[in-house]
């Protein structure tokens, strides 16, 4: 199994039930809770999946300013946000990629500034 390091910022019922299913698939050490008082930003050191509702903030399409910046300054967090009442979500992330295309040919050239990019 996949080694993950969860970050919890649910509150109630639906933050117990979410640390509790994570736990029982990852274990308990897996999973912690934003400590009260403690600036998201900093919370999220060595995490990598933040769990937050980020009080619907934008529309579900919009990057929130907020998250936006703590994408920008945790580029390998991926931050899934809890929307509504917890039956529906949307998972944000930074992936940079880089395809290797060699010598460039004009085929490939034509190729790669187009949305489909030859794979090697």
């Amino acid at each position: 199994m996949r080694q993950v390091t969860v970050l919890l910022d649910l509150q109630g019922v639906l933050g117990g039930v979410v640390g509790a299913l994570l736990a029982d698939a990852y274990g308990p050490g897996a999973v912690r809770k934003v400590p009260p008082g403690v600036p998201l930003d900093e919370a999220v050191a060595g995490a990598g999946v933040l769990i937050t509702s980020f009080g619907g903030e934008a529309e579900p399409a919009c990057v929130p300013p907020s998250l936006l910046r703590l994408l920008l300054d945790h580029p390998h967090l991926r931050v899934l946000v809890v929307e509504g009442d917890g039956r529906t979500g949307s998972l944000w992330q930074l992936r940079p990629r880089r395809i290797a295309l060699g010598e460039l040919s004009p085929h490939q050239l034509i190729q790669a500034v187009g949305e489909h990019p030859p794979e090697r």
